[in-house]
């Protein structure tokens, strides 16, 4: 039965109940002035001030819709083909929420917010983008603070019974070995400490390794897969195979998934392994799809580890069209994935922050169970998608933003997408 659906008939009794309570708890200003009648006085009509309640208090909070545990139903997964199975090689589609960098996330994922997302939401599977680069706050700057917090997000996984994505943000070619050195040194603990767990799902590189440019007197470009990212790629693996010999990992493609070429003449020889890319409903459109089905001819499995329904810039609004093909697309063909991204701070578009940072408190934030009103757009239409069947997201009605608009804003969001993109 539909997620959404089972939840509407809760919400409505919460909302009635909600609403009732607030008008009768009205505070002594609210009553009207009393004043001793005499021939002298004028009488005035009574006034009343109208009190300032939080967000939570005008609206009903989010509920539970959804109350199985996913990895209790479907256990240990692994890879047959171009699906995800469980341990009874049934097909199973994942669906669920990355973070922003975690670096932007402290203190933020609290066992009520993971609850809210497994159940009020209904998340399969939580992910956490863990920054690998020596310049951004991250593993490199301080180890042991941020495999802690790693740690910590994936017992609260574990304990509330959704799968995690631990993922590595790769660095720069220039960095390579060093971010190599860490990304082992990272995955081999992890590893070590979750060998027996059913619900990790190792993510080694979520960018592609960027490179130089050539000198002006040399012609020679490196291979971005076979010279960069499949050497990396195999290293760590190899690292996380010694404590978890069966367990899933997800290799990034290049260019954001674009580049299928380049891996389906090289692939790498594992067992377990899931091909990742990033979406852009607003930039990734049909060529991407026609890439992606590419893979799934070649009988690669295919994850959508970062799904944002806007720009490659995190601007232009929802594209609601193309992210409901995208969503139809990756439904048809039995393809998990992830929207990006919830629980920064960092002054962004709403496109890509989930919950609306005006509206806030801390207490409400690390709360959980938010009502609408503190989400974003992208936050309710996320919601959306993870409670829904395809067949009940099209809407004829919906267009997408001028593409003269979208021109000039990303534009102008150049500069700093990069800054952002780093940051996730």
């Amino acid at each position: 039965m539909n997620k959404l659906l089972r939840g509407i008939t809760v919400l409505g009794l919460t909302g009635a109940v909600l609403l009732c309570s607030c008008t009768t708890n009205l505070g002594p200003e609210t009553l009207p002035s009393i004043t001793t009648a005499t021939e002298t006085t004028i009488e005035t009509e009574p006034t009343e001030t109208e009190p300032t309640l939080p967000p939570e208090a005008t609206e009903p909070s989010s509920v539970a819709v959804v109350t199985d545990s996913i990895v209790e139903n479907e256990g240990t997964l692994s890879v047959s083909g171009t699906k995800i199975v469980n341990s009874e090689g049934e097909e199973v589609v994942l669906k669920g929420m990355s973070t922003f960098g975690i670096q932007n996330c402290e203190g933020f994922f609290t066992e009520e917010v993971v609850k809210t997302l497994a159940e009020d939401w209904g998340c399969d599977v939580l992910r956490i983008a863990l920054t690998g680069d020596k310049d951004i706050e991250g593993y490199l700057k301080d180890p042991d603070k941020y495999f802690d917090m790693v740690c910590k997000i994936c017992d609260l996984c574990i304990d509330q019974g959704i799968y995690v994505i631990v993922d590595w943000n790769v660095a720069y070619y220039e960095n390579a070995d060093e971010t190599k050195e860490a990304c082992v040194d990272f995955f081999t603990r992890l590893s070590a400490i979750y060998s027996d767990s059913p619900n990790l799902i190792y993510e080694v590189n979520n960018y592609p390794l960027f490179y130089e440019e050539p000198d002006e007197d040399s012609d020679e470009v490196p291979n971005e897969w076979e010279d960069l990212i499949k050497p990396f790629a195999t290293d760590v693996i190899n690292a996380v195979r010694e404590n978890n010999p069966d367990c899933i990992v997800i290799v990034g493609v290049p260019n954001n998934g674009l580049d299928v070429n380049a891996v389906s003449e090289s692939w790498l020889e594992f067992e377990n392994i899931i091909y990742g890319c990033r979406v852009f409903s607003g930039s990734n459109k049909q060529e991407m799809r026609d890439n992606i089905s590419l893979l799934l001819d070649e009988e690669a499995c295919v994850f959508i580890t970062e799904w944002s329904f806007c720009t490659e810039y995190l601007k232009g609004g929802i594209f609601r069209n193309e992210s409901e093909k995208w969503s139809l697309f990756l439904e048809a063909n039995g393809i998990s994935w992830c929207s990006v991204g919830i629980g920064s701070d960092i002054d962004n578009d709403t496109n890509a922050l989930l919950l609306n940072a005006e509206n806030y408190t801390d207490a409400q934030k690390y709360g959980g169970h938010w009502p609408d009103g503190l989400l974003s757009d992208a936050g309710l239409y996320a919601r959306e998608l993870l409670l829904s069947e395809p067949s009940a997201q099209i809407d004829t009605e919906t267009t997408e933003p001028a593409d003269e608009e979208t021109e000039s804003t990303e534009d102008s969001y150049a500069e700093d997408g990069e800054d952002d993109d780093d940051e996730e």
